[in-house]
């Protein structure tokens, strides 16, 4: 099993869930998967719902990004609250804190948005998927007063600030950033932090692993390959060390009966 735990599959085609179930990669018979599809905005909600009802192995988390983040949030975050008692929607994401200069105008608000969304998660008891770019003391100060837990998504911040999240009960996602040649940084965090601290993901449709070619859901068993070779393991050590801390951040066990 390997499992994409931050991608967004209502960008898959156009329009949304046009696709059919070959068009959702299973690399081949050993290594079946199951994905993780993050919201961004209200109006993705819905879309979201309808694709974990249409394929088994599709579970959803549902938000409001930073960057859309305005005045109308709060009241999007009633009709949040209500359908996070749906058995497929396994989180809270994409939410997060955003203050690099095209959104920092807006951190103020991104800060009440983010916090009453990480309160919903702490009184549902859902995980969260997190986007933080340049709010590090601000995020770690409100991760430290409410019980949450989840993914630091995208691994992009110092050792020192990785492991403040890492001793807050946070996994980190390592995506195909970690296939660019250029990414020496990344490998080194890869490597001080080791698997029990990390799962896998591909961002889909938004992270290129290089210049020439777009990205692909089934990036995602070339960056669990890369993470094996940077640890000097194998393979299928890597996918069943991160499906376990996937399954247990998500409580993905919890859910497969009930699809």
């Amino acid at each position: 099993m390997i499992i994409d735990s931050h991608c967004h599959l209502n960008l898959f085609s156009s329009p949304p869930i046009s696709f059919s179930m070959p068009d959702l990669p299973t690399f081949n018979l050993e290594v079946p998967s199951c994905f993780i599809t993050m919201s961004t905005i209200p109006s993705d909600w819905q879309v979201q719902i309808e694709l974990t009802q249409r394929f088994r192995h599709v579970y959803c988390a549902l938000g409001i990004h930073p960057w859309y983040v305005n005045s109308s949030s709060f009241k999007h975050l009633l009709t949040l609250e209500a359908l996070m008692a749906t058995n497929s929607v396994v989180a809270l994401g994409e939410i997060g804190l955003d203050f690099s200069p095209p959104y920092k105008e807006n951190r103020m608000l991104q800060l009440e948005v983010f916090s009453q969304q990480l309160n919903l998660a702490s009184c549902v008891g859902k995980p969260v998927s997190i986007h933080v770019i340049k709010a590090h003391n601000e995020m770690l100060s409100l991760l430290s007063t409410v019980s949450a837990n989840g993914v630091i998504h995208g691994l992009g911040a110092s050792k020192e600030i990785i492991k403040r999240y890492i001793d807050l009960g946070f996994k980190i996602g390592v995506n195909g950033v970690i296939l660019r040649e250029n990414s020496r940084r990344y490998h080194e965090l890869v490597i001080c932090f080791g698997l029990e601290n990390l799962v896998l993901e591909t961002d889909f449709p938004h992270v290129k692993i290089d210049s020439l070619n777009p990205p692909k859901l089934g990036d995602i068993l070339l960056v669990a390959n890369k993470m094996a070779s940077l640890l000097n393991i194998s393979l299928e050590e890597v996918l069943n060390q991160v499906v376990q801390n996937t399954h247990k951040i998500f409580n993905l066990n919890g859910t497969l009966d009930d699809k």
